[in-house]
């Protein structure tokens, strides 16, 4: 008898404590659509760190993704506005930028109206 109030015992304090575990924020899954990249980005320097590879291109056509660079980070809520944090906690992706095309998991172009911004 005292076994099996020692076994609730021990399972109601591990579900008080399991119950009382702040809240992190979850991983991202892998691989990640190009079309989810938007928002706060953070243009990181290492490859290790980042979510995402990316390669500039420099016609517009050969890009996945047509990105407008965004002032304000409110208004970075569609995909391919793209608000350039300088503070990795604040992003929501980071990004490497590739020198090499075969490297990077999507390409993009940077436009100049945020009409024509999102993948294709």
């Amino acid at each position: 008898m005292k076994t099996l109030a020692l076994y609730f015992s021990l399972l109601t304090i591990g579900i008080i404590c399991s119950s009382s575990v702040p809240a992190t924020n979850t991983p991202k899954k892998l691989p990640i659509d190009y079309c989810e990249v938007y928002g706060a980005i953070y243009l990181e320097k290492d490859r290790s760190f980042a979510d995402v590879r990316v390669y500039i291109e420099e016609s517009e056509g050969l890009a996945k993704m047509q990105v407008f660079k965004e002032d304000n980070a409110l208004y970075a809520d569609k995909p391919g506005i793209w608000y350039i944090t300088k503070n990795r906690n604040l992003a929501n992706y980071r990004v490497y930028i590739e020198e090499n095309r075969s490297f990077a998991q999507f390409s993009i172009y940077y436009i100049d109206n945020p009409s024509f911004a999102g993948c294709r």
